[in-house]
């Protein structure tokens, strides 16, 4: 796989940032657990961390977005953008059509680990 120019890691920082700033989290009446409308990946405890909810699992990076792209679409959100390569790890941006419920999954290799590190990033316009 070709490598991702550092670029596109900033624009996809960027509109994760601007996101963010626009609205708030998914669930404030509970602020430490996933939306009803997202699945814990299968044998993981995702934790709250700062605006996002984090896991580590040993599965590689395609297979946790394929997971997340299908379960997501069932939700009625679907996939608005997504990438990756070897040495990044990948991403992927959803939102439904009205965008009022959006997500961010972004994926890091921890390859001391031989992890992926997932963040996953919810908002929902105000």
């Amino acid at each position: 796989m070709a490598r991702m120019p550092r670029a596109i890691g900033w624009v996809v920082c960027a509109v994760l940032a601007m996101l963010a700033a626009a609205c708030k989290t998914a669930d404030p009446a509970d602020p430490t657990s996933l939306p009803s409308w997202i699945a814990a990946y299968p044998e993981s405890t995702p934790q709250r961390n700062g605006s996002a909810f984090v896991f580590q699992t040993k599965d590689p990076p395609e297979k946790i977005l394929d997971f997340y792209e299908r379960q997501l679409a069932r939700a009625g959100v679907r996939k608005e953008a997504r990438g990756g390569g070897e040495e990044y790890g990948g991403f992927l941006a959803a939102g439904d059509e009205s965008h009022n419920r959006n997500v961010m999954i972004d994926i890091r290799l921890d390859k001391d680990k031989g992890a992926s590190e997932v963040s996953i990033t919810v908002v929902a316009k105000k």
